[in-house]
């Protein structure tokens, strides 16, 4: 259940697997409510409940026991009911995970022994392998997944920060990595970003220590309008002033490695840092300054949508407020409307205080006094593919009485049925990567033209560069997968070579191909010709590829 479902068994042919897809939705929703409260009993009422909500059919119990029987036929053919994972029980059902395994079951398990067994790494570990994503990706909306995704996020979060502080004497980069992981899964937690900065210490590394204090400084302000805690600002000065001192602390090399010779960490003079423009995107940020009154922002992870609208509010201070959706959980609905108020200097805390203490829409003489005064204002939401449908009403409502709106998000089929997609798009720009006419050859080469490579600290590029294609792809088939790991191996290579090497159809590999191009994983040649467009994605895909496999691809594809 943890990322996208999947059913694995055993048949008399071999290995067995379905996904979601292969499940009518309402089977695939009763499977999720009862892997999601797995070893209890749920009746038949709290089910039909739970699945259809206000939409119950005449008849919830003979729909209910419907979808039962289809989950047992379809995913144990042949298996008496007496022997089924799913147990009837008691007027209800129960999903028993003495029966089948449960990757949920597993993680809730692994999070009860790392509560008791600090000193247990290796729980750890296991809770970051099984919780590839959040469960339930088909319903995240359902209010059924609500909880265990909750559940499932703290969970994790907590273990990479156990894991990040384990590890930042021995191996700062992967504290900083998984310290960066843990704050993108829950941005309001400080201690992902102390984490960071302790790990940027033992690398060496002042600015990446204010680099994390300062986004942390920044999302709680935008988002909560709180300042860091008086344990983050301690923990930043106690390693800037180490850094003054001259205090030798682990850091990358300056010379050769062998000769022992390491840099001396020195806190940066800013008055000597290089600046650096905002590259390219200036057709797009005019569009978003005078297009219409509605702009969509699409591109994918990485694509630089929170710099371009970030780069948009610099441009025109007092005009551009800019806020952040609300993440999958709905926590803070109206934190955006709230930031976005303050910096355009009209704080409506009394009326937002309201509407939030009684969980309510706001009123539209609410909406009218928000929106007096504001006309040709520009209200920017970024990672707006959660707001609800409340907020996106009310945004149409502003948008209607004169201020303009941007939203970002990553893909256009994300929205589709999100209430974001009621929101009619005057205009979508889709974020291309950069080009030759804003990168020299080398950095072009390196990063593709994704701008997160772009300005990734080169210590830790290649896990910036895995994390994106993990993000670029999870909700790909497991093909796109196999065709960037081969690209990596073995090259520029033909669909058809591909197919052939990775004995899969070449519909299949035309599909994957499809997808990695659009997110500008990959580019096309001639003659059906597909390699990486990032150096570091490839070389990052591949380091995950042993010399023993290469071998072997190399010689699988030099025999066909």
């Amino acid at each position: 259940m943890l990322g996208r479902l999947e059913i694995i068994g055993q048949a008399a042919g071999g290995e067995r697997r379905l996904t979601g897809d292969d499940l009518p939705r309402r089977a695939r929703q009763v499977l999720g409510v009862l892997a999601a409260r797995h070893d209890r009993l749920q009746s038949k009422d709290a089910l039909a409940d739970a699945v259809w909500g206000e939409e119950l059919p005449g008849n919830h119990v003979a729909a209910l026991e419907h979808y039962v029987s289809v989950l047992r036929r379809t995913l144990q053919p042949g298996v008496p009911t007496a022997r089924s994972f799913i147990v009837t029980r008691a007027g209800g059902y129960v999903f028993a995970t003495d029966r089948a395994r449960l990757d949920l079951a597993e993680l809730r398990t692994a999070a009860r022994l790392a509560e008791t067994r600090p000193d247990r790494a290796d729980v750890r570990e296991q809770i970051v392998r099984l919780a590839r994503d959040l469960p339930f990706a088909e319903d995240e909306y359902a209010e059924w997944a609500a909880p265990a995704r909750a559940e499932v996020r703290a969970v994790v979060v907590a273990a990479l920060l156990d894991l990040s502080e384990a590890a930042a004497g021995a191996d700062p980069a992967r504290a900083q990595r998984l310290a960066r992981e843990a704050s993108e899964l829950e941005p309001f937690t400080e201690r992902a970003y102390r984490a960071g900065m302790r790990a940027a210490g033992g690398l060496g590394r002042a600015d990446a220590v204010i680099q994390w204090y300062d986004r942390c400084r920044r999302t709680l302000d935008q988002e909560l309008g709180v300042a860091p805690s008086r344990e983050t600002v301690t923990l930043r000065d106690t390693l800037l002033t180490a850094f003054d001192a001259g205090v030798e602390r682990p850091g990358p090399p300056a010379h050769d490695r062998r000769r022992g010779d390491r840099r001396r960490p020195v806190l940066p003079d800013v008055a000597r840092q290089p600046v650096t423009g905002f590259l390219g995107r200036d057709a797009e940020l005019a569009a978003l300054a005078g297009g219409p009154a509605v702009v969509h922002v699409a591109g994918p992870a990485g694509a630089g949508k929170s710099a371009l609208l970030a780069r948009l509010r610099e441009l025109h201070p007092g005009t551009a407020g800019l806020g952040r959706g609300p993440g999958p959980g709905g926590a803070l609905r109206l934190g955006w409307l709230r930031t976005v108020l303050h910096q355009l200097g009209r704080p409506a805390d009394d009326v937002l205080d309201a509407a939030m203490a009684e969980r309510r829409a706001l009123h539209p003489a609410e909406l009218d006094s928000i929106a007096h005064g504001l006309p040709g204002r520009i209200v920017a939401i970024d990672d707006a593919e959660h707001l609800d449908a409340d907020s996106v009403v009310e945004l149409r409502w502003l948008q209607e009485h004169g201020l303009r709106v941007v939203v970002s998000y990553r893909y256009p089929s994300a929205i589709a049925a999100r209430p974001l997609g009621a929101l009619d798009a005057g205009l979508v720009l889709r974020l291309e990567p950069l080009t030759g006419a804003d990168l020299d050859p080398a950095t072009l080469a390196a990063s593709g033209g994704i701008p997160a490579l772009v300005a990734a600290d080169p210590a830790t590029a290649g896990q910036v560069a895995m994390h994106l294609a993990r993000q670029r792809t999870r909700w790909m088939a497991p093909a796109a997968w196999v065709v960037l790991r081969l690209t990596a191996a073995l090259g520029t290579l033909r669909v058809e070579q591909l197919a052939a090497v990775a004995g899969l159809g070449v519909d299949e590999i035309l599909d994957a191909v499809d997808g990695l191009v659009h997110a500008h994983l990959l580019v096309e040649g001639r003659g059906g010709r597909v390699r990486h467009r990032s150096g570091l994605i490839r070389d990052a895909v591949a380091a995950q590829v042993s010399a023993a496999r290469s071998h072997h691809l190399r010689t699988r594809l030099t025999a066909g």
